[in-house]
């Protein structure tokens, strides 16, 4: 009798302890500096990210962050769909983005880490490297065909932010040709006189990257106003800290943590002292910390 009690005892301490162990490896597999996540990047923001991660990194050896680079819409989605952690994109979520989250109780957090420009590049042959925002809607809707406007997808952040900022509808026709990403749009750009590109301008700001100072270098990047007779600014530094460009926009950084986990860790170290460095040494403006402007005149 005592036996058979000793068995089914036993029995149930197995049963307990199969159940505790599955429980456990139902939580959290990471922390703040430690684990393994993915998150979407928008692909405008491709070179600060990258550099971003690789500085992460070397900090915290037992952290790994993998990026799946695409269009902003289709990172949110992927976020929104549970396979990814979180996204750097260029807006906010939409209403009906939103109600998923609240319907289904889940936390997430957006935080304005940085700001650049959308970048207008000319031909190193065009004498022309001015331009006004009703002229370059004009480009966009209009059937002149003197130049040819180059994106790098049509679903882009690029494109979209254009669309917005210069209010056109989705009756008119755009005029553009999508050339599959950003550094084909200064390739194209670099070899054909009537092509105009438009591109993030985080592509060609970081002056001690080989990549984004050979790309600069091998075309010309336009002034751009906000209308006749108003300033041409181009899209660096203090055109961008002052809000003086026109086509400025911010980024953000969208979590979908309920724990204090890598997503939360790596958003940490990009807006501390560390990772805004980061984003000013790539030619681009920190939004989570101060920055100071000074005037100096050369002679």
């Amino acid at each position: 009798m005592m036996k058979n009690t000793r068995n089914i005892s036993l029995v149930l301490l197995g049963l307990c302890f199969f159940q505790c162990s599955t429980d456990k490896k139902e939580g959290p597999t990471d922390s703040a500096t430690v684990g393994e996540i993915t998150l979407g990047v928008d692909e405008s923001f491709e070179p600060l990210m990258k550099a971003e991660k690789t500085a992460f990194q070397e900090q915290y050896k037992y952290a790994k962050i993998n990026y799946k680079f695409s269009p902003e819409n289709e990172v949110i989605a992927d976020m929104l769909n549970d396979k990814i952690r979180g996204v750097v994109v260029t807006r906010d979520l939409t209403a009906k983005e939103k109600e998923i989250f609240t319907r289904e109780a889940i936390t997430y957090r957006s935080f304005n880490i940085a700001a650049d420009g959308i970048a207008l590049l000319a031909n190193k042959s065009s004498g022309d490297t001015l331009i006004t925002l009703a002229e370059l809607k004009e480009m966009m809707v209009g059937s002149s065909g003197k130049y040819t406007l180059v994106v790098d997808k049509a679903n882009s952040s690029n494109l979209k932010f254009l669309i917005d900022k210069l209010q056109i509808s989705s009756e008119q026709k755009l005029h553009v040709v999508a050339a599959g990403s950003n550094p084909e749009v200064i390739k194209q750009v670099k070899n054909d006189p009537n092509a105009i590109g438009i591109v993030g301008s985080n592509w060609i700001s970081d002056g001690d990257n080989p990549t984004s100072l050979g790309f600069i270098r091998s075309v010309h990047v336009m002034s751009v106003a906000e209308g006749k007779g108003m300033p041409y600014t181009q899209p660096f530094g203090y055109n961008l800290a002052l809000k003086k460009y026109p086509l400025r926009r911010e980024i953000k950084y969208i979590i979908k943590e309920a724990h204090q986990g890598l997503g939360t860790g790596f958003l940490n170290y990009v807006s501390g002292d560390l990772g805004q460095l980061i984003v000013l040494k790539a030619g681009l403006i920190p939004l989570t910390r101060p920055i100071t402007i000074r005037t100096y005149q050369i002679n």
